[in-house]
């Protein structure tokens, strides 16, 4: 009996879990360890753990509870409860995030990283639950295997499985460092394993990070980059849909950085966008006066919105808010710091109040400065064309065509059409067709019908009548359903003598169309020229009925 019960006892202690004797440093770090609890939208409440790493209360947790929250609370071993202010990094892949509470007054319990990699076949020792009791001992593990990931942080395979109350726990080393969280294996009674706590918390937000899709499934506000720039940055890419984070986040850059003109404005844009004008003038009005504000910045950036708001035919007027204050703006910004971009919108709003030659000045001074472009080019040639001045405006479009050099890049795409239509309408039909033909290489063949068929009538102006067939037939194979490119082609073709040809298109024209006089004129034309008279007689006399003039005077010549 005594045998029995010996070997009763031994198997017991063989199979229980491994408890070790609790470390002396134990009472000392119990307290790092915290629960999380995590708010969605609805307020439904989710709960894990994590631990703080440092003393400023930087917590260390897994990502998955923290997937579409709204809010998140950190509740320490006293009771104590921590707003999450921000989320200062997150990885979907290793399963792990990093959270920032409110600044509170408090002195906080954290747990050190290590510094050294932990050994294979070295005990580590993993924290109870954060409800446990205070006298629930740590669970004493070996680690079977340590890898490496990123090239320097640890990765460990511990020595047996683990139950769900212990993730996210922190592992420590015999010296009470803490080497990683723990995590449970994706399949159920497989090995725990550790994730390095180094690589936790030296995640951070980069600038790019603002389109993070990890990051973006996490609703609570995330922390800035920590320069400027990057911060800055970062705002410029962040989405603006959640108006909240977004204005939040811009709240803070003006905070971490008050002399820096963008956070203010970026602000005072985004309120305008919302519709929200007296904000925005508020916050103009407390830039300018802010020490250290670059002034012309912050009158360029209002000029600018009350620029567009006054393009838009939906804007109902604030206050002094019309093109004439954003004249002044623009006016007061260049008298503080005379950049080239001031003239530039100077000349703009010149042009939206019909002040057209004094706009077209300020384009041309445009032309000896670092914007010099074919756009300031175009521009001065618009204000001379909604005048309906001729002299000067090809010179402009071809200095707007001498910014670009052969062959031209696609950017030189606008500037060759607008050309080419002007010098359609200066009766350089020729020289339009070889703008237009250097539109078609840069377009890449990607145009449609009336392309052609405008070219088309250009070739026949200028007698280029095999390129005018051959435009005619792409425009009629872009639009098999329009009768026009059929008629066309068989007046084309009357034109060159191809009688049966023209009366071939203009039956295809008809039949699209069967009350479209045009292609019943050329065919009783064409009949005539073939000598069939009652043919001719029978399709002018169907092109009158259906109003045709032209009809009227070749009908009484057939003989």
């Amino acid at each position: 009996m005594r045998n029995y019960l010996i070997i009763c006892l031994f198997t017991l202690l063989y199979i229980a879990p491994s408890y070790a004797q609790s470390p002396k440093w134990i009472k000392k770090v119990r307290g790092a360890q915290v629960a999380v609890m995590v708010y969605n939208a609805k307020g439904e409440m989710k709960e894990t753990q994590g631990v703080f790493s440092d003393e400023q209360g930087t917590v260390l947790t897994e990502y998955d509870a923290l997937i579409h929250a709204t809010r998140a609370v950190v509740v320490d071993a006293t009771g104590k409860e921590y707003h999450v202010k921000e989320i200062s990094g997150a990885n979907a892949m290793y399963n792990v995030a990093k959270l920032q509470i409110e600044p509170n007054k408090g002195k906080i319990v954290f747990l050190s990283l290590s510094p050294n990699a932990a050994a294979e076949k070295s005990s580590v020792f993993i924290l109870p639950n954060v409800k446990a009791g205070k006298s629930t001992p740590c669970t004493e593990e070996t680690i079977s295997k340590a890898e490496t990931f990123k090239e320097t942080y640890n990765y460990y395979t511990l020595s047996s499985p683990t139950n769900e109350r212990l993730k996210n726990s922190a592992v420590l080393n015999e010296n009470g460092e803490m080497i990683g969280l723990l995590q449970l294996a994706a399949k159920e009674g497989n090995n725990a394993y550790v994730i390095d706590g180094n690589f936790i918390a030296q995640l951070k937000i980069r600038p790019m990070d603002a389109g993070n899709n990890d990051l973006k499934n996490i609703y609570i506000k995330k922390s800035l980059p920590e320069t400027e720039d990057d911060a800055l940055t970062y705002l410029y890419l962040l989405d603006k849909k959640d108006s909240s984070t977004y204005m939040s986040s811009i709240d803070e850059f003006i905070q971490k950085f008050p002399q820096n003109t963008s956070g203010r404005i970026l602000k005072a844009e985004r309120h305008i966008e919302l519709n929200k004008y007296a904000e925005a003038e508020k916050l103009y009005e407390e830039a300018l006066n802010t020490d250290g504000i670059n002034k012309d910045e912050v009158l360029f950036s209002k000029a600018k919105a009350i620029y567009a708001l006054n393009l838009n035919k939906t804007y109902s007027k604030y206050n002094d808010w019309d093109m004439d204050k954003a004249l002044e703006l623009t006016k007061n910004a260049y008298d503080s710091n005379p950049l080239p971009i001031y003239t530039q919108q100077e000349a703009n709003c010149l042009f939206a109040l019909k002040r057209y030659d004094e706009a077209q000045d300020k384009f041309i001074s445009l032309t000896k400065t670092n914007l010099r472009s074919a756009d300031t080019f175009l521009n001065a040639a618009q204000c001379l064309i909604v005048q309906n001045k001729e002299e000067g405006v090809l010179e402009l479009l071809d200095s707007a065509l001498a910014c670009f050099s052969k062959p031209y890049p696609i950017t030189a795409a606008n500037t060759i059409l607008i050309r080419a239509d002007y010098l359609a309408k200066a009766g350089k039909n020729k020289e339009a067709v070889l703008g237009l033909n250097d539109y078609e290489r840069l377009a890449g063949g990607n145009l449609n019908a009336n392309f052609y068929y405008n070219r088309e009538q250009l070739e026949i102006k200028s007698r280029m009548y095999p390129q005018a067939l051959s435009d005619i037939e792409k425009a009629m194979a872009l639009a098999p359903k329009e009768p026009l490119y059929f008629a066309e082609a068989a007046a084309l073709n009357y034109r060159i003598g191809q009688l049966d040809d023209a009366i071939e298109y203009a039956k295809k024209a008809v039949a699209i169309n069967e009350n479209f006089p045009d292609p019943y004129r050329i065919i009783g034309v064409c009949y005539n020229q073939k000598g069939n008279k009652a043919e001719a007689k029978k399709y002018l006399q169907k092109a009158i009925d259906l109003g045709d003039t032209l009809a009227s005077g070749i009908i009484d010549k057939v003989k």
